[in-house]
C-alpha cells in the first residue's frame, strides 16, 4: 500500500502452509492470536530494519547504487562514510512499526514517514508550485527520479522466522 503518510505491506498469516497447519491444531482465543500476531510483528519489524544494514529488498536484490553525484555530494559534506542508502540519520528505519489488523489474521508492518512509499515504491518528483526543485550537489531540476528501493515484504528467510516465532509461542515459549 502507498499512500501520503507512508509505505505498508500485508501480510496474512493463513498464506504460509507450513503456519496454517501450526494454527489448525491450536486454537487461539482473540486475544492469543492478538498476541501472536503482536509477537509476529515485532518480528517483521527487526527483519525489515534489517534491510537498511543488507541494504537488500525482501527478495534479495541489492538496492540501486547511489547517483555519483549525490556520492560526490555526502562526500564533500563530510556525511559519506556516516550515511548509507536510505539511512540518513535514521529517521525512516526507526519509523518502522507494525500493527495487528483487528478481526483478522493479518499484521500490518510499514514505515510512517511521508516519503516512505517514495523509497519503497521509487517515484518521479515534479515541482508543484515552482518553476524547479533544488536538490542539494545538482542545483535546479525540472524533475527527480528516485529508484524504488524494497524494504518492506516477506521474503522465504522471513517465513522461516516467522514460523519459528509461532512455533515459540505455541509452545508457551513467548507470552
Amino acid at each position: 500500500m502507498a499512500d501520503d503518510q507512508g509505505a505498508s505491506v500485508s501480510f496474512d498469516l493463513k498464506e504460509v502452509s507450513a503456519v496454517k497447519k501450526l494454527l489448525a491444531k491450536a486454537p487461539l482465543d482473540s486475544m492469543d492470536r492478538s498476541r501472536l500476531l503482536q509477537s509476529i510483528g515485532v518480528e517483521m519489524e527487526a527483519q525489515t530494519q534489517e534491510r537498511f544494514d543488507t541494504q537488500k529488498s525482501p527478495d534479495g536484490d541489492s538496492w540501486k547504487a547511489l547517483a555519483q553525484k549525490t556520492t560526490a555530494y555526502y562526500a564533500s559534506k563530510g556525511l559519506l562514510g556516516a550515511r548509507s542508502i536510505l539511512v540518513g540519520e535514521g529517521t525512516l528505519r526507526d519509523s518502522i512499526t507494525s500493527e495487528v489488523q483487528g478481526g483478522a489474521w493479518s499484521t500490518l508492518v510499514g514505515a510512517t514517514m511521508e516519503y516512505a512509499a517514495v523509497h519503497q515504491f521509487g517515484a518521479e518528483i515534479k515541482p508543484k508550485s515552482a518553476k524547479a526543485l533544488f536538490v542539494p550537489g545538482y542545483g535546479k531540476l525540472q524533475k527527480v527520479n528516485i529508484p524504488a528501493r524494497p524494504y518492506i515484504g516477506v521474503s522465504s528467510d522471513d517465513v522461516k522466522a516467522i514460523e519459528n516465532v509461532v512455533t515459540a509461542f505455541l509452545e508457551g515459549n513467548i507470552k
